[in-house]
């Protein structure tokens, strides 16, 4: 039953986010636009989701989720910042990319 839970939790969420990223799409902004656009309303929406259904999730889960954003933010070309220099914190003055493996734990570390 979990497993279905979980099945069924990821495969909304991924649609949800695609929904989400798909109405911002055409929105003509910068990258860091993009950036923030992804802290306003993607992120919101994902700590949500792990206050609600605290299942366990597997790390492949959150890497499709990096992938959309990535996507998103670079409009599906090349990146112009490698993705390691986003993921590092306090590097490039609050352009970080959000951990939501971390996000993840710290909203389910109670159950």
């Amino acid at each position: 039953y979990i497993q279905y839970l979980y099945e069924e939790n990821y495969h909304t969420l991924i649609n949800e986010i695609k929904g989400e990223l798909n109405k911002w799409r055409d929105i003509p902004c910068s990258w860091i636009g993009r950036f923030n656009i992804v802290k306003m309303s993607v992120l919101p929406n994902l700590i949500y989701r792990f206050n609600a259904i605290p299942v366990k999730l597997l790390a492949s889960y959150f890497m499709d989720i990096a992938k959309l954003i990535i996507e998103f933010i670079w409009r599906s070309k090349r990146s112009r910042i490698a993705n390691t220099i986003l993921n590092e914190k306090n590097k490039v003055r609050g352009l970080t990319l959000p951990d939501f493996k971390t996000y993840h734990k710290a909203t389910v570390w109670y159950w």
